[in-house]
């Protein structure tokens, strides 16, 4: 394990390739967190305002995107249900000093459907790969309505498990097995004698993981954002190279970093010109 505790700061990005944290971990490398968590927060930004807001942040997790915020002038809110990876969000906070024009930061653990606070009291709410969760979808984001000050923006990035079809499990099990008979995989995923039982295989695994975590799927997601927000953007984004991307071993720096831009472009081409389907999405809205 690493002998330091994890800090999730994009701007001064450290890897922690010995974390066991799953496929979806985006602090494995440098690499990773500049093509994934470094480019949601570029998103974010390009839809903000310049001047300072007030931001509330539903899921912060490990509070990465709204440091990010604050550190560009924003009043910002963080919340999360889990205290423990709210740990996480205030240890990094605190590991940099605060730099010039940093607005301000506070993180909260508790649900927003019971949080108390004002209505018309923020400028804009973020879910970022947070939605997906929610037990509550629909009542959610009539309270977070409520929040959101007239012509107030929510931006969404988020997961779309249930769009994982046949195309697109083959196009992951290619990568995955090509890495691997390279030598730069950890784990083969030809899991029967038959590459199209194996790909079958994967693709089960991933919806019925999917469904155990009792997660919304995308048409539930989109129609709760559609019917309670006036849609100003929206656009299918690259996630599959995250997943892939984990699972490199034995790369050097730089050919991890070529390996991971070669994905994620991939990946983007492939869903542009209807190749695979798309398993992220950007969703920009106001009130």
């Amino acid at each position: 394990m690493s002998d330091l505790p994890f800090i999730a700061d994009a701007r001064y990005p450290r890897g922690y390739p010995e974390l066991d944290e799953g496929k979806w971990f985006q602090w494995r490398s440098v690499p990773m967190i500049e093509l994934s968590a470094l480019d949601t927060y570029q998103f974010v930004k390009s839809m903000l305002p310049h001047s300072a807001q007030t931001i509330l942040e539903v899921g912060c997790g490990n509070g990465y995107l709204s440091l990010e915020l604050a550190r560009d002038g924003h009043t910002v809110i963080g919340i999360d249900l889990s205290a423990d990876i709210l740990e996480v969000a205030e240890r990094s906070k605190t590991t940099h000093p605060h730099t010039p024009g940093f607005g301000s930061l506070r993180y909260i653990n508790t649900d927003v459907n019971t949080w108390q606070a004002p209505d018309a009291s923020v400028d804009a709410v973020i879910f970022n790969r947070s939605l997906h969760h929610l037990s509550e979808l629909q009542q959610t984001l009539v309270n977070v309505k409520r929040l959101l000050k007239g012509g107030g923006s929510i931006i969404c990035q988020d997961y779309a498990y249930d769009r994982f079809d046949e195309q697109t499990a083959c196009w992951l099990y290619q990568m995955q097995r090509l890495l691997f008979l390279s030598g730069r995989y950890d784990a083969d995923p030809a899991s029967l004698p038959d590459e199209a039982a194996s790909i079958e295989a994967l693709r089960t695994a991933w919806l019925k993981r999917a469904s155990e975590h009792h997660l919304n799927r995308y048409e539930e997601m989109v129609s709760a954002l559609q019917g309670t927000f006036h849609e100003h953007f929206f656009a299918w984004a690259p996630y599959l190279f995250v997943y892939i991307g984990n699972g490199i071993r034995h790369a050097p720096p730089e050919q991890e970093r070529g390996l991971l831009t070669f994905l994620k472009r991939m990946e983007q081409y492939l869903v542009d010109h209807g190749a695979i389907q798309a398993v992220g999405f950007r969703f920009v809205g106001s009130v």
